[in-house]
């Protein structure tokens, strides 16, 4: 009989490094059965998804709330899904909130469970800890310095590096590229990267947009790109329109534009380890619902929001959250990119401290093969 695998992600992220994870198992047992809930990109790869992954994706405590009785409903469908299918392994991809109550639930029922991309429990709510080692057979990381807090409350972890570093790559030149934007060679580009979720987008995108004429005014050939997902094409292309401003919007070489241009302001989250791998001068901004920031400003533990800095362990590209992402803040920090080449190099060879930290890369094989190994060992 074929292994079966279930993968239960609810973000963006988790959907790309799911369908990592899913090619990388069926390279290794191809007879596998992979179901679960995910995005597109999972469903390209043969996941038969019984959710959608961006009906469930949150950031903040007011959005969860407002979004609770859908979150209720696609837990007690998955929690259906795992008695019904009793899967040889479940899979957990971050979205901690949802997947730690299927941990139990799993855990109940003798299902092999592996918990694959840490919630982040290092910034906040530390107390899950406690969940994972409970209800979790083997917790997966990416990041470097999680394992020792795993180690330290008794969790079986295994570090395996970050899954961007197999994929994260260009495939067009920098004038290939221009080409395709239609720009001239000599341009400066500013790529612009307002996040994956609709509420980042329609907090970040008004102040990025108002920060274009305030850096043409200063500076010439500079030209920006605003990449998003084909999903938000239409809001983000509508929004551009009516700024009046000459602005390219892509919904593909998303990894072009951030290689590419001379500096990207993005939405915090996976974007940065992104531009960071690229050797891309980054700005990073943030906006919450103000009774998420609130709370969050209580419970939040860590000095850093980016990723980046966090690997780092200390502050290589900027950070701006809440007022502070506004039009002149940002156009500000901009022009000094754009004009001051010592600051710009400097942080570049701090990127490179980012890129050595990530571990090597095959992050996806090694989970894999550590999945079909729980498989195996259970079966025995």
């Amino acid at each position: 009989m074929a292994k079966h695998v279930m993968i239960i992600t609810g973000e963006v992220s988790g959907d790309l490094y799911g369908s990592l994870l899913v090619e990388q198992l069926k390279s290794l047992e191809p007879s596998i059965r992979i179901t679960g809930i995910g995005g597109e990109r999972m469903r390209r790869t043969g996941v038969e998804t019984f959710l959608d992954s961006n009906d469930l994706s949150v950031v903040g405590i007011w959005e969860a709330i407002v979004r609770l009785p859908k979150l209720r409903k696609a837990l007690e469908t998955a929690k259906q899904q795992i008695a019904t299918e009793t899967p040889d392994l479940l899979v957990l991809i971050d979205y901690p909130g949802f997947n730690l109550r299927l941990a139990e639930f799993a855990k109940k029922r003798r299902i092999k469970t592996m918990y694959y991309v840490s919630p982040q429990i290092w910034a906040w709510g530390r107390k899950r800890i406690n969940l994972v080692r409970r209800h979790v057979d083997k917790m997966v990381v990416i990041l470097p310095f999680e394992v020792e807090l795993y180690q330290r409350a008794g969790v079986d972890v295994t570090y395996v590096g970050h899954p961007l570093l197999d994929i994260v790559r260009t495939n067009l030149t920098r004038d290939e590229f221009l080409d395709v934007l239609s720009l001239p060679r000599e341009t400066r580009l500013i790529a612009l990267l307002p996040g994956s979720r609709l509420h980042e987008i329609t907090r970040h995108l008004d102040p990025l947009l108002k920060c274009v004429p305030l850096i043409r005014k200063h500076l010439k050939n500079v030209s920006f790109v605003v990449a998003t997902l084909p999903n938000f094409e239409g809001l983000v292309r509508n929004e551009v329109a009516r700024t009046g401003e000459s602005i390219r919007v892509l919904t593909d070489h998303r990894y072009e534009a951030l290689k590419h241009s001379d500096l990207a302001i993005v939405c915090s989250g996976t974007v940065t380890l992104e531009a960071a791998l690229l050797d891309t001068p980054t700005i990073v901004i943030y906006k919450l619902a103000l009774f998420s920031w609130a709370v969050g400003k209580m419970i939040v533990k860590v000095p850093y929001i980016s990723l980046t800095n966090l690997v780092a362990g200390t502050k290589v590209v900027p950070e701006y959250v809440q007022d502070a992402v506004n039009p002149d803040v940002l156009a500000d920090e901009a022009l000094r990119f754009l004009t001051d080449t010592e600051y710009r190099q400097g942080m570049r060879k701090q990127l490179e401290t980012v890129r050595e930290r990530l571990g090597p890369p095959g992050a996806s094989r090694r989970t894999a093969q550590i999945a079909l190994k729980m498989i195996s060992d259970h079966s025995q």
